[in-house]
């Protein structure tokens, strides 16, 4: 095996943790709810929907 072969099975295998970490190997997107710190932009807030799902969010 070269070192370009072992290099690229390094990134692949590398890529392919990064998705499991955020898919799970139940292939169902992990988010998280935690709310980025407010850093004191004067971008406008986003209205809340009161939490209720979307037409495409699963329940």
């Amino acid at each position: 095996m070269t070192d370009a072969e072992t290099s690229t099975r390094s990134l692949a295998r590398a890529h392919l943790s990064q998705l499991i970490d955020m898919f799970g190997t139940d292939g169902c997107l992990r988010l998280s709810t935690t709310p980025a710190p407010d850093l004191g932009s004067s971008a406008p807030a986003v209205a809340s929907d009161g939490g209720a799902p979307g037409d495409d969010e699963h329940v």
